[in-house]
């Protein structure tokens, strides 16, 4: 058996040392990335942790650029991998994709291709690219697993569940994201900041009474009491699992994402905003130097793997549901809880990366084991969520189902509203 991750930032960190911890498994790993040094630290981190699980397997570094589709297939070619892990950032997900398809080569990957900012990637939108794949997965007959983080990912399969287990109708789901850890710094991103700040910066589309509704980001908020870590301040965002479960969750009402911001981070996030440096776009300097603000803001800014050792506190991160369950109203929360500085004594990282990684070897193994190896292209909605609860708390991700009182609505501010 071998296994081909490609991508080494901050989830490819913990996606290796999952790897390695599983290698009984998966067998020989090759760790690939545009930067070979990167690979490099990551594997010595893995081994000075100790967390190579069989040393008769290989775990070795490669040099590949993930936009260029020949190289990837001649990488694929000669490491002869059972399934393709994509670590890397979402925009290379396509080109991961056709490689896949062109060397018949299983695929997985934890976030969906588009930056869900531009015209034609948000949303509604958001998984065309990728859904383009179905028929020439299922010809070539292998597995693609879509979205298998945490959200996208765990709270999607949550969602499965609650479908599956806990209702006879669903009226809602909202999926929330806290992050309540202090890293210490005035100002960092927790994963890659280009794809961080594309992500947050763009309107919030949500699903209700099957239509799509838009709004700008951060003028919808609503306040939620969360197991541990208490009352935070959530923001209606544009996020992968609306559009895909919208798809494949038969929900009534609405569905929506929303993600916890401080208000100090939304200080820095809007000035930044509002004087360009989140733009993509490039520009030209007085020196003729042609480059993106986004880009320069991401040099600039910390390397969210250099954080994590310096991280106290926890992540919440769960999908709320409303329904009815025989004939009475029902409403839940099925959550997780991440300590960062477990995360750390553990892989060196931090609970964001590490919540991104462990579901994508809980769905790795499950692919591995033949519980989800099903010929064609999945989302993780579409898979039976009972084996990937049950392996999950193995990996590192307990979780937990909360009663809520169905009569308590949640109240959605409008925000920054002429």
């Amino acid at each position: 058996m071998a296994v081909l991750q490609i991508g080494a930032g901050g989830v490819g960190w913990v996606v290796a040392h999952k790897l390695a911890q599983h290698n009984d498994v998966f067998g020989d790993i090759v760790l690939a990335s545009r930067t070979l040094s990167k690979c490099d630290t990551i594997i010595e981190s893995v081994l000075r942790k100790n967390n190579l699980k069989d040393a008769s397997k290989s775990l070795k570094s490669a040099s590949v650029d993930a936009d260029d589709i020949v190289s990837l297939v001649t990488l694929i070619q000669e490491t002869k991998p059972d399934l393709v892990v994509n670590a890397g950032p979402p925009w290379v997900n396509v080109a991961i994709m056709e490689a896949c398809v062109r060397t018949k080569t299983a695929y997985l990957d934890t976030s969906v291709a588009t930056d869900l900012c531009s015209e034609g990637q948000q949303v509604p939108e958001a998984y065309d690219p990728q859904w383009a794949f179905r028929e020439r997965f299922e010809e070539a007959g292998i597995t693609g697993l879509l979205g298998c983080g945490f959200d996208p990912g765990v709270v999607s399969v949550f969602a499965a569940y609650a479908w599956k287990h806990l209702f006879d109708e669903i009226d809602t789901i909202d999926v929330m994201d806290v992050n309540a850890g202090n890293h210490g710094r005035k100002f960092a991103t927790n994963f890659d900041p280009e794809t961080n700040m594309l992500e947050i910066q763009g309107d919030s589309f949500y699903w209700e009474e099957g239509e799509w509704k838009r709004t700008e980001c951060h003028t919808r908020m609503m306040e939620f009491d969360f197991p541990v870590v208490g009352s935070h301040k959530v923001y209606s965002m544009a996020h992968d699992e609306v559009r895909s479960l919208a798809e494949f969750i038969p929900v009534k009402k609405r569905i929506e994402f929303w993600m916890g911001f401080g208000d100090n981070y939304l200080k820095y996030f809007n000035v930044m905003r509002d004087i360009g440096l989140l733009s993509p776009d490039p520009v030209t300097t007085v020196d003729g130097v042609t480059v993106s603000p986004l880009k320069v803001l991401k040099a600039i800014l910390p390397e969210p793997t250099s954080l994590a050792k310096d991280y106290t506190g926890n992540t919440c991160i769960g999908t709320m549901v409303s329904g009815q369950k025989d004939g009475k109203a029902r409403k839940v929360f099925v959550y997780n809880i991440c300590d960062h500085k477990a995360c750390y004594n553990e892989v060196e990282s931090q609970a964001i990366s590490y919540t991104t990684a462990a579901p994508a070897i809980t769905a790795a193994l499950l692919y591995f084991k033949g519980a989800w190896n099903q010929k064609g292209l999945f989302n993780v909605e579409q898979l039976d969520p009972d084996p990937f609860l049950e392996l999950m708390p193995s990996i590192g991700l307990g979780w937990e189902v909360l009663e809520l009182d169905p009569a308590d609505g949640e109240t959605i501010n409008w925000l920054n509203q002429a």
